[in-house]
């Protein structure tokens, strides 16, 4: 059986060559079930360490070395919550899982996670952005979401509020399509594919607070989680290692 194949979304100020490097304990772990993708978002941002608007205008990224020039999927603040760039990024997203799926599931850390689950649910639901109109690519299997937050965007955040009808998978031996039309339909609000969420309970960029207001759209197959007592990463010890594993193993 060929391996799942799982699309990886790095955070904000990373880009993918930074997001490999950062991940590679857990691309070891799953070398045998899954490959990974990594791709870059569009929008080159700001580097957060320039402290005055001056420095970060006058910043030379050209002396950047390839994996430390920043990129983001979105600029956004809590005066302007509405998601500058997005679809540009959803555009390029969209290229991608033409060009280089089908892809089982996806993996994003921060901003990225937070895209992860957008795309999630956009894959379920393609009706809510035009940029997905017309793509043939079946729902994501699964997420893992590290460090991940609810959109401030409120359009954005209506996606996962909304209600939506199951989505149905036949399978052999169901019952056939005449007796599934007597049952009543089934809604879900939210997302409706499997979660991992991987939540830092020290993480002072992404509080644990925020990463849980997301399982609350998760609630179709009950969203997994994975604590750990570090800070903004992912982690890479044994027994999160297994978490992995087991969490990725149960869809080949």
């Amino acid at each position: 059986m060929p391996p799942l194949r799982i699309l990886c979304l790095h955070g904000y100020t990373q880009n993918a060559l930074s997001f490999t490097k950062k991940t590679v304990v857990f691309r070891k772990c799953l070398k045998d079930i899954a490959d990974l993708v990594y791709v870059t978002a569009p929008h080159i941002v700001p580097i957060p360490t320039l402290s005055t608007p001056e420095e970060r205008e006058d910043d030379k990224l050209e002396n950047l070395e390839p994996e430390a020039v920043p990129y983001g999927w979105w600029t956004s603040s809590p005066e302007k919550p509405q998601y500058k760039g997005f679809d540009e990024s959803l555009t390029g997203l969209r290229e991608v899982l033409e060009k280089q799926g089908p892809f089982d599931g996806v993996m994003g850390f921060s901003q990225g996670a937070s895209m992860a689950s957008l795309l999630q649910l956009l894959l379920e639901r393609p009706h809510l952005s035009p940029v997905m109109a017309g793509l043939k690519h079946a729902p994501f299997k699964f997420a893992i979401i590290v460090s991940g937050f609810e959109p401030r965007d409120a359009e954005k955040m209506a996606w996962y509020t909304n209600k939506y009808d199951v989505l149905q998978q036949k399978k052999d031996g169901d019952e056939d399509d005449e007796n599934k039309e007597n049952q009543e339909p089934k809604t879900v609000f939210g997302v409706q594919g499997a979660s991992l969420h991987v939540i830092g309970r020290n993480d002072v960029i992404i509080e644990p607070e925020r990463s849980e207001g997301l399982l609350k759209h998760y609630q179709y197959k009950a969203p997994q989680t994975l604590y750990h007592d570090g800070g903004h990463y992912l982690p890479s010890n044994a027994a999160s290692r297994q978490v992995y594993k087991s969490f990725v193993q149960s869809f080949v």
